[in-house]
């Protein structure tokens, strides 16, 4: 062999080698996200699983804004939760991974409107089922309660975010 040739077959070796160290380092980090994204899944999906546990008139109150409503006998969480596992966001105020959404308006009392104009949650909704869309607070007498669990946290591709939403019924 010559000299050139020896120098062109080490040349592509790197190059393979290099090719094949990239890949293993893109495998490892899509791993990492995935399992990421399985605990945020499995963490709303616990956090709907709570939230059917509890009676359902009881909902809105345990898991909205105001700690002051709360049920008798439940203890409200609050929209909050952290989630094991994950690291929350820079700057995230709380420093809690999980939040419950639930359709209230933006600025304002802790109300559930049924004319609330909140396509994300599927408003204007007959939220309390008697087929007229009204502007009166629904949170004493809903039969039906849209809500979405967020999971936000920071991952090892950066910032990552996770939403489930359904809508819950009473019996």
């Amino acid at each position: 062999m010559t000299l050139i040739e020896l120098m062109l077959g080490m040349v592509v070796l790197v190059v393979a080698i290099g090719a094949t160290m990239g890949a293993i380092g893109s495998f490892t980090t899509l791993e990492e996200s995935n399992r990421e994204t399985s605990m945020a899944h499995f963490a709303a999906r616990r956090a709907l699983e709570r939230m059917s546990d509890l009676p359902f008139e009881d909902v809105f109150a345990a898991y909205n804004e105001d700690p002051s409503d709360d049920p008798a006998g439940v203890v409200g969480t609050g929209p909050a939760f952290a989630v094991t596992g994950l690291d929350p966001q820079e700057g995230d105020a709380d420093g809690l991974e999980g939040r419950i959404l639930l359709p209230i308006p933006p600025a304002g009392p802790l109300v559930l409107e049924e004319s609330l104009n909140a396509p994300a949650f599927g408003l204007p909704l007959d939220l309390n089922a008697d087929g007229v869309l009204d502007g009166d607070n629904r949170a004493g007498d809903y039969a039906a309660l849209p809500v979405r669990v967020r999971v936000e946290w920071r991952g090892t591709s950066g910032n990552r975010f996770i939403e489930l939403q359904t809508l819950l019924r009473g019996s």
